[in-house]
């Protein structure tokens, strides 16, 4: 097989992966492509970098296998808790600006790169806990990593959580599993996971009215995430929510959005 991974190389794979992904790889990450490329060329018996590089232009599953293999999966329950704190607190102001949810008698949500799943399920537990009675709740949770989205689907998590998780919390929404902690099926039933890459056009049929993207437009730049802040304004509610990370902003971007908090935002 060929060892040596040169510059050209690289930037033919940075191209695809931005072109498919949408995610901005500088040269500081060649050796960390190189080292995952060198892994899945084994796995499929495939002599060359180039041979691969064809093999994803064609094939569909492989391209899916490699977007496993390059993306980040990083994330905690209750990670970065003033944003749940937040929905704790504010669910009247949100049912003010938004009356869509009372009068429908229902709140759609987003978890936009849900990783594992602890991001909605977080959701889940506090909005079970902090909207009005007659509410249905509706969480649609996606990530392109289906490594991750089967983990997350499964719902069993390790003992650590207990570190992460409230003790009322865990109480209620967990039992214990023979690898640590499970979520019960009331909780699974709030959400729906599904395999989906943000650089695809957006499915939604109706408005949302609560969008968590966090800590994914970090790694795309400029223009990829101007055209995702303008497809989350579209699809939300008057009155809908975006929530970012911690480390992001809307500050130097094109938008209509209006600013509530530091990461939080309303259409």
């Amino acid at each position: 097989m060929t060892k040596q991974f040169t510059d050209a190389q690289f930037e033919k794979f940075q191209s695809l992966i931005y072109e498919n992904f949408g995610i901005a790889l500088n040269k500081a990450k060649k050796e960390m492509l190189h080292a995952r490329l060198v892994k899945l060329l084994g796995q499929r018996a495939i002599a060359s970098y180039d041979e691969y590089y064809q093999l994803l232009l064609r094939d569909g599953q492989a391209l899916a296998e490699f977007a496993d293999a390059i993306t980040v999966n990083k994330t905690d329950f209750f990670r970065e808790i003033n944003h749940f704190n937040f929905l704790r607190q504010q669910m009247k102001l949100i049912t003010t600006k938004n009356p869509r949810i009372l009068q429908r008698g229902e709140i759609r949500v987003w978890s936009a790169a849900c990783s594992t799943g602890e991001e909605p399920y977080t959701l889940a537990m506090v909005l079970k806990e902090a909207l009005p009675e007659g509410v249905a709740l509706r969480i649609l949770a996606t990530d392109i990593n289906r490594r991750a989205l089967g983990q997350a689907v499964r719902g069993i998590y390790p003992a650590t959580i207990k570190d992460e998780v409230d003790r009322y919390y865990m109480a209620k929404y967990f039992r214990k599993h023979a690898e640590g902690y499970e979520v019960l099926p009331e909780l699974r039933a709030c959400v729906t996971f599904r395999q989906f890459n943000l650089m695809h056009p957006f499915p939604f049929k109706n408005p949302l009215d609560i969008i968590f993207c966090r800590n994914v437009m970090i790694y795309f730049d400029t223009v990829v995430q101007q055209k995702l802040i303008h497809k989350f304004y579209q699809v939300l509610s008057p009155g809908g929510l975006l929530f970012l990370g911690h480390s992001e902003s809307l500050s130097g971007k094109e938008h209509r959005f209006s600013y509530l908090q530091p990461t939080i935002y309303i259409k």
